[in-house]
C-alpha cells in the first residue's frame, strides 16, 4: 500500500500537468469578432442600436451554414411588409406590433451584408437584391404611414407627404449609385477593419452620433417612424419625413452634381 508521503514525493512533469488540465477558451474569440465588425454605420440609429444588435446576433448565428445572406434579406422584407400591413389594418390597436416588426426588419437588413462579408460570399446579385428590396419596402412602409395618418386626420396631404418623402429618399439613392457607377465602384460594400479608439475618442464618437439624430438619415427613419407610431403623432411624422428628406434632396442634388462635374474635369485633364 502506497503511503500519503510517497504520493506527495512523486514528481509530475509540467507537460503532463498542462495536458491534464482542460484548455481555457476565451469567452469571445477576438479574431472572429473583428471579422464580424466588418462595416461601420454612419447614422445615429445604426451606430447606437442596430449595429451593436447585429453584432450580438452574428456572434450567435454567423456560422449557421443554412442561414444565407439572401435568406436574411428575404426575412427582412417579410418583417417590413408585415409591419406595414399592421399599420394599414389598425395603426392604433397594432401600434406596438407594427413598430416591433419594422425594427426587426431593419435589424435583419443590417445582418445580411454583415453575414456576407464575414463569410466572404458577397455577390453582385446579393447587393442588387438588398438595394432593390430596401427601395420597394420603404415605399410600402411610407404608404402605410401616410394612409394611417389619413385615416386619423382625414387630410389628403398626409399620404402625399409620406410618398413624397419616399420618392426623395429613392432619388437620393439613385444619385448615389450614379456617382458610384461613374467612379467604376461596385455596389458591394467591402469589409473594413473595426476602429480602435481611446475613451476620449469614444466619448467624442458618442456625442457626434447623438447629434446626427436630427439628420433623419435612412436607417434613422425606422427609429422616427417607431416614435411617431407609438406616441400617436402620425401627422407630425409625415411632415417631418417630407421636410427632412426634401431638404436632404436639395443638398445632395448640389453635392452629387459637383461630384459629377469633378469627374468630367478629371477626365478632360487626362486626355
Amino acid at each position: 500500500m502506497i503511503s500519503r508521503r510517497t504520493l506527495s514525493s512523486v514528481a509530475v512533469p509540467a507537460s503532463g500537468l498542462a495536458e491534464a488540465l482542460p484548455e481555457r477558451r476565451p469567452l469571445i474569440d477576438r479574431a472572429r469578432l473583428r471579422r464580424i465588425r466588418n462595416v461601420q454605420a454612419n447614422d445615429f440609429y445604426g451606430r447606437l442600436v442596430m449595429r451593436p444588435l447585429s453584432i450580438v446576433l452574428m456572434l450567435v448565428c454567423a456560422d449557421w451554414r443554412w442561414l444565407t445572406p439572401n435568406l436574411v434579406t428575404t426575412a427582412a422584407n417579410l418583417a417590413k411588409v408585415a409591419g406595414a400591413i399592421a399599420l394599414l389594418d389598425d395603426h392604433q390597436a397594432h401600434a406596438m406590433l407594427a413598430v416591433v416588426l419594422l425594427q426587426v426588419g431593419c435589424l435583419l437588413d443590417h445582418l445580411d451584408g454583415t453575414l456576407a462579408r464575414y463569410r466572404g460570399t458577397s455577390s453582385a446579385f446579393g447587393a442588387f437584391y438588398d438595394k432593390v428590396s430596401d427601395a420597394v419596402t420603404w415605399v410600402v412602409i411610407s404608404g402605410a404611414v401616410g394612409w394611417a395618418a389619413y385615416k386619423e386626420t382625414h387630410d389628403i396631404a398626409m399620404p402625399m407627404l409620406a410618398l413624397a418623402a419616399a420618392y426623395a429618399l429613392l432619388v437620393l439613392g439613385y444619385m448615389k449609385w450614379i456617382v458610384m457607377a461613374a467612379n467604376h465602384r461596385s455596389p458591394m460594400t467591402d469589409p473594413v477593419a473595426p476602429p480602435s479608439r481611446t475613451p476620449r475618442q469614444w466619448a467624442a464618437w458618442f456625442g457626434g452620433t447623438l447629434a446626427r439624430a436630427v439628420m433623419f438619415e435612412e436607417i434613422d427613419l425606422y427609429f422616427w417612424i417607431g416614435v411617431g407610431v407609438l406616441v400617436g403623432r402620425l401627422e407630425l411624422l409625415c411632415y417631418a419625413l417630407a421636410i427632412s428628406q426634401g431638404a436632404q434632396l436639395v443638398i445632395m442634388l448640389i453635392k452629387r452634381g459637383l461630384q459629377m462635374r469633378a469627374l468630367d474635369e478629371r477626365a478632360a485633364a487626362s486626355r
